[in-house]
């Protein structure tokens, strides 16, 4: 409501709704894996080819990092807490938010922020009763960690309270659970964990917020797993669940009369009869954990007392990844996901649970690429799925990942589909069809077994393949090299510069020049961009009639163009070095230009440049005649991604840069209007 009163753009973009398509509106709510992802420029749910534009969203934004507790202290909040650094070096805000963090932790990174010249501000909540649903709550934790979490033990406490939820650690258990329960009794069931498509979770989320919500009346058994410790407002005055990290635990605890009144949380033993009890959770915090309640007996779970339990079981924890040598190795493993353009680097440097997308069919090989890109997705840990390859094999189902090229330009296929021979061939955050697996909008996605409406394959969604196809057939409309540079920079001026005006001033400060010097060289290199499409062999592909050359053809048959974008830098690289004094400077601007197509192109072919291409340069900007190289033989451009990386400040830039040389080109290309760009 506040922001259509403000008349915000407001996107959702997670790995199941990635509604952000360039992440150009006012406000994006997304998850931080997504966060870290765009500002690697290795975009986790949209094609890497826009990998810089999302670089330039990240690099240019108030950044606020919400329920950081869930995050790897050695990843996630890693990640986190250096993009909020690097974000302060430049003048932009970052928010770290949460309640369950020690106090070694939040001290430290204030240290290490102004210590790298940022200014930081704690706020804390001291009273619970500024808190207004906390107010009157009292919630009791009781230990029964010798008791094993049961069909049987959750059947008796319905004969108590037919309203309860019930928390276990790992898919299969809950499903198990579930499972048996049903056979066992009347009252409803709903069964809630990650690897459900996300139509029919949502669905199971409104069902739960019926009965769960607040003054809401039912009867039902809900059994979860970790999904329900973030982003469900529900309440139960009872609630079962398996032994977990404290941090966990307190947020599991948080559903537990959540709106006022008397609540108890249960607390369980695990099962020793699988492969590792412990699982998902490291056995020492789960065993820490264990000991500390364990010395407590019945207690009231106050705000108090969370914190002091968080400070005695995590402190020591957090302690040792504040260690300087492990955040500025996470730099360094930040820097190298970037320029591998890796997506499992990218989840690697967030959190231990890598995840992947998988669809089901039984003959993909039948399918086209596009078409497998529209079946139903589920997201799963990708070291649950590779852990499996074995065993699936032996049950007759058979794996396929559908492998996308970081490298696409106009002359290279973007999608390949290769089967999956061994479990080394699993990676987080890729897409894999499984053939011969089952679905059940119940159970969720099933590995073993085949349980009662399930389904084998998924059918192609022809809506958005008929998009997918559209957008591939789109035919240009014909306009010259002139036209579309200075279409270029009147969408520049008109719509980005004044939108970024407070981002481009923070780095025309911090870099040394003024506002309006600044903008200059902005508009000198998005006029310019396009200047590798005055090649003779691009002129010719589309249909120059060797005296206007062209920027767009309307021909239809139009296939295999040059690469143009690196040719464009290659041949404006002595102008470049000539508008620079400083060395990072030009390469975040260079490799903008290089990267307008392909973030990670780092070749160009041979090139000759249209006699009198002077003469249309002029057209759109000044340029000294000797300052274009006018022909070159193939070679690797002088800069990549490596040589900006490691330079927070220049790659920052690169990304604002990139952002808006692209979407200023994309506005330009057949009159595409602002507004339109967020539905695309």
């Amino acid at each position: 409501m506040y922001a259509s009163f403000k008349k915000l753009r407001v996107a959702i973009h997670h790995g199941k709704k990635a509604m952000s398509s360039l992440f150009e509106e006012d406000l994006i709510v997304t998850t931080v894996d997504q966060t870290a992802g765009a500002y690697l420029s290795v975009p986790l749910s949209m094609p890497k080819r826009w990998g810089n534009i999302f670089v330039g969203g990240v690099a240019s934004a108030l950044t606020v990092f919400d329920e950081v507790h869930t995050l790897d202290p050695e990843k996630g909040l890693q990640t986190a807490t250096a993009i909020a650094m690097q974000s302060a070096k430049v003048g932009f805000p970052s928010i770290i938010m949460s309640a369950t963090l020690p106090d070694t932790f939040i001290y430290r990174v204030k240290e290490r922020i102004e210590k790298n010249g940022g200014k930081v501000e704690v706020i804390d909540v001291d009273n619970e009763s500024e808190i207004k649903s906390r107010k009157k709550r009292k919630v009791e934790f009781i230990n029964r960690a010798n008791e094993k979490l049961t069909a049987d033990v959750v059947l008796k406490e319905t004969e108590e309270c037919k309203k309860l939820v019930v928390v276990v650690n790992t898919v299969e258990r809950a499903q198990k659970l579930y499972l048996n329960l049903r056979e066992k009794t009347d009252c409803p069931i709903v069964l809630l964990h990650s690897r459900y498509l996300e139509k029919d979770r949502m669905e199971k989320e409104r069902k739960l917020e019926e009965i769960f919500g607040k003054n809401s009346k039912g009867e039902c058994i809900f059994i979860s797993t970790q999904v329900v410790e973030v982003g469900m407002d529900i309440s139960s005055y009872v609630i079962l669940s398996e032994i977990a990290p404290i941090d966990a635990l307190i947020q599991r605890a948080g559903r537990c009369a959540r709106w006022g009144g008397r609540g108890e949380f249960h607390v369980f033993g695990l099962p020793k009869d699988s492969g590792n009890p412990y699982a998902p959770y490291l056995k020492n915090l789960v065993e820490a954990t264990i000991s500390e309640v364990g010395n407590r007996g019945v207690f009231t779970l106050d705000w108090q007392t969370e914190l002091e339990l968080v400070n005695q079981v995590l402190s020591s924890y957090f302690e040792y990844f504040m260690d300087p040598t492990i955040f500025y190795r996470q730099l360094g493993e930040l820097a190298r996901a970037v320029y591998e353009g890796s997506r499992a680097k990218v989840e690697q440097n967030v959190r231990e649970v890598f995840s992947c997308d998988v669809t089901l069919h039984e003959n993909p090989e039948a399918l086209e690429p596009e078409e497998l890109l529209t079946l139903p997705r589920i997201r799963i840990d990708a070291r649950v799925l590779s852990g499996k390859v074995e065993k699936l094999r032996e049950l007759g189902i058979r794996i396929y990942k559908l492998k996308e090229n970081p490298l696409v330009e106009d002359d290279t296929k973007r999608y390949t589909l290769a089967p999956v021979t061994n479990k080394e061939d699993i990676y987080p955050f890729e897409f894999y069809v499984l053939s011969g697996a089952s679905y059940s909008p119940e159970v969720g996605l099933v590995f073993n077994g085949f349980v009662p409406d399930a389904v084998r394959s998924f059918e192609p969604d022809r809506l958005k393949l008929d998009e997918i196809v559209s957008k591939a057939e789109y035919k240009f409309e014909r306009e010259t090299w002139v036209e579309h540079a200075k279409r270029t920079l009147h969408m520049l001026d008109c719509y980005l510069i004044p939108r970024y005006y407070y981002a481009i001033k923070n780095f025309a400060d911090y870099f040394g020049y003024e506002y309006y010097e600044f903008i200059d060289l902005v508009r000198c290199i998005t006029a310019l961009h396009d200047l590798g499409k005055l090649n003779i062999a691009w002129q010719e592909k589309v249909g120059w009639d060797g005296k206007v050359p062209l920027a767009h053809s309307d021909k239809s048959d139009v296939r295999g163009l040059p690469p143009h974008a690196t040719v464009s830098a290659r041949a404006l690289q002595p102008y470049l070095e000539s508008l620079f004094d400083e060395e990072d400077l030009l390469k975040a601007f260079y490799l903008a230009i290089a990267h307008h197509h392909a973030p990670r192109a780092r070749e160009y072919r041979d090139y000759r440049l249209i006699p009198e291409f002077h003469r249309f340069v002029e057209k759109v900007w000044s340029v000294p005649r000797d300052s274009i190289e006018a022909h070159g033989s193939a070679g690797r451009l002088d800069f990549t991604y490596l040589d900006i990386v490691y330079e927070n400040e220049a790659y920052r830039l690169y990304g604002l840069l990139s952002k808006l040389i692209r979407i200023s080109d994309r506005l330009a290309t057949g009159g595409v209007s602002y507004e339109s760009i967020f539905s695309v």
